[in-house]
């Protein structure tokens, strides 16, 4: 964990009395609810009143750059009210606007997405700064968040030419249906999503984790084809070839399911979880 760093340790202490909670125990889940955060990792930075100065979600493993952020913040810097006062000087800054946008969507604050979204729009019509697809699929991602219509999203996929935002709108719908329990339409979705885009692995993947996860055994035929695919389009991806072999073992086809996680066993020699699932399926392999 980044923390555990001498220097990066030694610059929080000096500067805060840090606090690390299990997002899944009652604190956690108390704090996410007062928070409103997206997800886990979240580092949020408090004054001695309470007050929030800003939050760092999620990290991508560069120790440097999140030192570099919590320095920023620490000293007042490219976080939430910095950007807002420049904002009361340049009402037109794009960069300024989007930095906002970006803000509240670590709040999960879809009221105040929707206001930025709007702003940049219209700041940037003819789309020179390259992200219009994205501050549409922003509009009705809030929309769906606000108002619980689903519709929204779709509309803004029949809509939309950019495979990037396409995959994120079928994404939200994948779990609206998913939180629904509504297998049919989740199926239903990724098949639709998969004609939509025929290439995307991180579809495939989850389309055929989904059907192992849940024991959808009409569907395990279907699973194996798409994970078969998947790992023909990316060879290198361990953790699909892992989908590929569980779904297959699951489905009874065990000489498959050995080589498809010898495979995943031998690009990433380190995951533990392929060595043992390895070991179970020979072991009940044919001699």
């Amino acid at each position: 964990m980044v923390h555990t760093n001498k220097t990066i340790g030694d610059f929080i202490n000096r500067n805060y009395v840090s606090l690390k909670i299990n997002g899944d125990s009652l604190a956690g889940k108390q704090l996410r609810e007062k928070y409103q955060y997206p997800g886990y990792p979240t580092t949020i930075l408090l004054t001695a009143t309470g007050a929030e100065i800003d939050r760092i979600v999620g990290f991508d493993g560069d120790k440097d750059e999140y030192f570099q952020i919590l320095k920023n913040y620490t000293a007042g810097r490219q976080t939430l009210t910095d950007y807002l006062t420049i904002l009361t000087k340049e009402s037109n800054n794009y960069d300024a606007n989007y930095a906002v946008l970006k803000k509240y969507e670590d709040r999960n604050d879809f009221k105040s997405m929707q206001t930025y979204a709007a702003i940049l729009l219209k700041l940037d019509p003819e789309n020179n700064k390259g992200k219009q697809n994205e501050l549409l699929y922003t509009l009705a991602y809030c929309r769906y968040k606000i108002t619980g219509d689903i519709a929204v999203i779709s509309d803004f996929i029949a809509k939309c030419t950019d495979d990037q935002w396409i995959e994120r709108g079928y994404q939200n719908i994948i779990r609206h249906f998913s939180k629904s329990q509504d297998q049919k339409r989740v199926i239903a979705t990724y098949e639709t999503a998969l004609e939509r885009l025929p290439r995307s692995t991180d579809l495939m993947n989850a389309y055929a984790w989904y059907i192992f996860q849940n024991k959808v055994t009409n569907h395990y035929a279907r699973g194996i084809t798409v994970a078969r695919r998947a790992v023909e389009l990316e060879p290198e991806a361990d953790n699909i070839w892992d989908t590929l072999g569980q779904l297959s073992f699951a489905a009874g086809e065990i000489d498959e399911a050995i080589r498809a996680m010898q495979k995943a066993s031998t690009l990433n020699p380190r995951e533990e979880s392929y060595r043992q699932l390895l070991k179970q399926y020979r072991s009940q392999g044919r001699p």
